[in-house]
């Protein structure tokens, strides 16, 4: 088994994450990072037999990194092969697709290209925006990690691999930025698409520049909306 899992993940998803692999291994060290600094901390020190599970993060893993854990480095990615890179629901509702998912897969240096290792597809249904899409990959997710953690807290083997390939453009923040600008003169239909696709949640990502000038558009988005798509009950 490990020695060590370097857990690179945010901190609400750290301590259920953690007890799903200690858990399975209790002995086992899982040092939690959320940040590019902690993650640099961590590997200044070089240590045998560790293991690098990343899941939902938007710090990218130097190569050097990945390449020093003995047991491999793994990516949980809330999308499906169809949508590598970053905001992969948005994109989805964006081009109408009908299905999307969740993808765990093997790191290597050039973002969401390594070798997959599970998916979990479901089907989107017309009309559904951004942050309903992203509720049901993440859940998605989750499941993936629960299956898959046995074999990375107690097994020194990599991860089977599903024999799944990754399809479609690579999506960076750039792109993602470029579609939260709202032309002035945009039609009411055409803001409502952009609105679901990529303004949708508690957000403020969506603006127009009028005269050399930035107005961020605020978004009318609530806790119980937040709470609706969640399937959580409505805030007191």
């Amino acid at each position: 088994m490990p020695d060590e899992i370097v857990l690179l993940t945010g901190e609400r998803e750290a301590p259920y994450l953690t007890q799903h692999l200690q858990v399975q291994a209790p002995s086992l060290v899982v040092r939690h990072v959320a940040t590019r600094e902690a993650l640099d901390a961590v590997f200044a020190v070089p240590r045998m037999r560790r293991r690098l599970v990343a899941f939902t993060t938007n710090v990218v893993v130097p190569g050097r990194y990945i390449a020093a854990c003995d047991l491999g480095a793994y990516n949980f990615h809330p999308g499906p092969p169809t949508y590598p890179g970053v905001y992969p629901e948005s994109f989805a509702v964006w081009e109408g697709a009908t299905r999307f998912g969740a993808t765990a897969h093997a790191m290597v240096q050039k973002v969401d290209a390594g070798p997959i290792v599970r998916t979990e597809w479901f089907d989107v249904q017309p009309g559904w925006g951004r942050m309903h899409v992203a509720t049901l990959a993440f859940q998605a997710l989750v499941r993936i990690f629960a299956s898959l953690a046995p074999h990375l807290a107690a097994r020194d083997t990599g991860l089977p691999l599903s024999g799944e390939s990754w399809a479609g453009p690579t999506r960076f923040r750039k792109d993602f930025e470029a579609m939260c600008q709202i032309p002035a003169d945009i039609s009411p239909a055409d803001y409502a698409k952009r609105y679901r696709a990529f303004g949708e949640g508690p957000f403020q990502d969506l603006y127009v520049m009028l005269h050399g000038h930035r107005y961020k558009i605020v978004n009318p988005w609530t806790d119980a909306d937040l709470a609706r798509e969640m399937g959580q009950p409505p805030p007191a």
